[in-house]
């Protein structure tokens, strides 16, 4: 495999938040990447969201091998997300100063010829390829529940609602897919701190003038800052220097 990527993560507690209860992961030697969002508002949700990430990457190092094939490897994500929803709300369970906690999700993992990502809750994957974005995840929140059946709804009411989360229930059922991508393509994996304040138009935009992932990062989490973020935000981009 003669995949070579460039990434960079960065994370923000932002203008309003009294702590940062985003976390990122990036696993480069074994091209797993992960982003989650704890709570706010919960308890611990901070706790949440370092323990999903780094218990996905445990599970997963153990199963994910180059060998078998996209489909299982989307059985074994699936399987390590629901594993790691069932951990962290036993351990909300389990002691009073993290009941209620929780965190969205979102994860990929690159292989030779495409790429697997998975989510829970309104963390977002974007692939830039070909000059377009395309956003790979749907957020699993009230707005796009509604929105699927059709309701009327108010829009301002029913903003930043999430409708899944990792560890708020005892079982989960996350999004798992795969896409496929070529040298020059780049992911985003980025929390609402930042989406919710920044198109995705613009989005397109501020990567097609900065490719480099620690440059994007930065100027990321700066428009999203300057156009009034209250949330903590993050940016987690990975650049296909060769495939």
């Amino acid at each position: 495999m003669d995949l070579k990527i460039e990434v960079y993560g960065l994370t923000d507690i932002g203008h309003i938040r009294k702590k940062n209860e985003d976390v990122f992961e990036i696993l480069e030697d074994n091209l797993i990447f992960s982003v989650a969002d704890g709570m706010g508002g919960h308890k611990a949700g901070d706790i949440a969201a370092q323990t999903a990430t780094k218990e996905i990457n445990n599970l997963l190092l153990k199963t994910i091998t180059s060998n078998i094939s996209t489909a299982n490897v989307i059985y074994h994500i699936n399987l390590a997300i629901k594993e790691v929803n069932s951990r962290i709300y036993n351990l909300s369970r389990a002691n009073i100063d993290f009941l209620g906690m929780g965190t969205t999700l979102c994860f990929l993992h690159l292989r030779s010829t495409d790429a697997i990502f998975a989510h829970v809750g309104d963390s977002r994957i974007y692939h830039y390829k070909k000059n377009s974005l395309i956003q790979l995840t749907k957020d699993h929140s009230l707005i796009n529940k509604l929105k699927d059946q059709n309701k009327v709804f108010n829009k301002k009411s029913c903003k930043n609602i999430i409708t899944k989360a990792i560890g708020t229930y005892p079982k989960i059922e996350p999004s798992v897919n795969s896409t496929p991508y070529d040298k020059g393509d780049i992911f985003l994996l980025t929390t609402d701190g930042l989406t919710d304040y920044i198109s995705n138009e613009n989005i397109k935009i501020l990567i097609e003038t900065f490719e480099d992932p620690k440059n994007l990062c930065e100027i990321l989490i700066k428009e999203a800052k300057n156009n009034g973020s209250s949330d903590n935000i993050t940016a987690l981009v990975i650049k296909i220097v060769q495939k």
